[in-house]
């Protein structure tokens, strides 16, 4: 199944984004999920405020489809919508990993996470 994954979270290149791809790809289908995290040298803890480790809680996998579009109707409030044709519509999928304290969580982008090697 094809994905197409958006080049927002600062990844450089097309190779950055192939790996992503490919880590979504096998977490949805390994069983064992945390091996798979470890093998992927994914952080289970990142240095936090204070001190604080921030814990690794949750992966999450998003696919989202844009099916329309919309503008600001002339002399009018209401939108202009357009409807994208089927063959048209384009999936993204994004990856968020959550860690948390006592006092806060983050959500960090696939890059964020994956460019933390040695810390």
């Amino acid at each position: 199944m094809p994905h197409d994954h958006p080049h927002g979270h600062g990844e450089s290149g097309e190779g950055a984004a192939l790996l992503e791809a490919a880590f979504i790809e096998g977490f949805r289908a390994v069983s064992d999920k945390a091996s798979f995290l470890r093998l992927a040298h994914v952080p289970f803890e990142l240095p936090g405020p204070d001190g604080l480790g921030l814990k690794l809680m949750e992966v999450r996998i998003s696919d989202r489809f844009a099916v329309g579009a919309a503008t600001p109707g002339f002399g009018t409030a209401e939108l202009v919508y357009h409807p994208i044709p089927g063959p048209m519509v384009r999936g993204t999928t994004q990856i968020t990993f959550v860690y948390c304290t006592l006092r806060e969580t983050r959500e960090l982008g696939w890059s964020d996470v994956m460019s933390r090697d040695g810390e």
